[in-house]
């Protein structure tokens, strides 16, 4: 009925073992109550009673104490496991409806339209847009001309005026002399 949790002390060194006693038994109490059923049915099984703080116990009933909290322990440990468990499996399904939706959205989006009706009925926000206060507004301006400036870019207002001309050749060529007629 109970879980049984093996702890392996055999490795360790004897003085090891009495430092790591009193942790293991504030973490493991029932290791402390299995040892003591496990002396009481060693040396007190003949002992008709047995007098614990003043009241006499048969030893039956102190086993019968020992093993109701061993199994307290177990029980819990057990719900312990199983809601590590469930918290496990709840954020994976979380994670993968995560998923699911931010696809739905999409879907919905590029399929639908985004619109703020068409969205709602899907539970979805329409994404909200921010006007840019004037702080940013002149630091984009600004950059916008340093850009420009830096790439010799113009708009087509700039560049209407501007007319292609044709290099002419100069006219510092020499005539050619007039033929010589022959007598």
């Amino acid at each position: 009925m109970g879980v049984a949790i093996t702890i392996r002390l055999g490795s360790l060194s004897k003085g090891e073992k009495r430092r790591n006693r009193g942790r293991l038994r504030s973490r493991f109490p029932h290791i402390g109550s299995r040892q003591a059923i496990a002396g009481i049915e060693k040396h007190f099984t003949s002992t008709p009673t047995l007098a614990l703080a003043g009241t006499p116990t048969t030893p039956k009933d102190v086993i019968a104490t020992l093993k109701a909290a061993i199994d307290a322990i177990d029980a819990a440990a057990a719900a312990e496991k199983a809601f590590h468990d469930a918290t496990t499996a709840q954020h994976a399904a979380v994670a993968k409806g995560n998923a699911v939706v931010k696809a739905l959205k999409i879907l919905v989006t590029n399929q639908l339209g985004s619109a703020e009706g068409v969205l709602n009925n899907f539970g979805f926000q329409p994404p909200k847009r921010t006007t840019p206060d004037q702080a940013k507004k002149a630091a984009a301006v600004t950059k916008r001309a340093a850009t420009r400036a830096a790439r010799h870019t113009m708009g087509p207002r700039q560049k209407a005026p501007i007319k292609g001309t044709i290099a002419t050749a100069s006219s510092n060529v020499a005539a050619a002399p007039a033929p010589v007629k022959s007598a």
